[in-house]
């Protein structure tokens, strides 16, 4: 069973990471695009696991860029705190610009 979880963990780091830069290159309107989306590959941390006997460890000091790294017989992962972050302002963007239209588009209809 430990071997599933530091498989599903390895598996999910990079895939959220994908889908936080996705968010940055769909959001209109976000400044520092660039930023943002090189931000989506850094994470903190690094949780590590032998896939043959279940061994595993974390290095919370560990900041990651493009992910945690690949070796033959480990599990790695860390924790993606740059595509959250992006995530987050990239909802929020989302948020104030629906917003923005929503308030053009009642000024615009005289109330009757």
């Amino acid at each position: 069973m430990p071997q599933i979880l530091g498989l599903l963990a390895a598996l999910t780091c990079p895939l959220v990471m994908f889908v936080g830069l996705f968010l940055v290159l769909r959001t209109q309107g976000l400044k520092w695009r660039i930023a943002w989306a090189v931000l989506c590959f850094v994470g903190i941390g690094a949780f590590w696991m032998r896939a043959s006997t279940g061994e595993w460890g974390f290095v919370p000091g560990a900041i990651n860029l493009l992910g945690p790294g690949q070796q033959p017989g480990f599990y790695k992962a860390t924790f993606p705190i740059g595509a959250i972050a992006a995530m987050v302002v990239c909802i929020g963007v989302r948020r104030a610009r629906a917003a923005a239209a929503k308030r053009r588009q009642d000024e615009v209809e005289p109330e009757v």
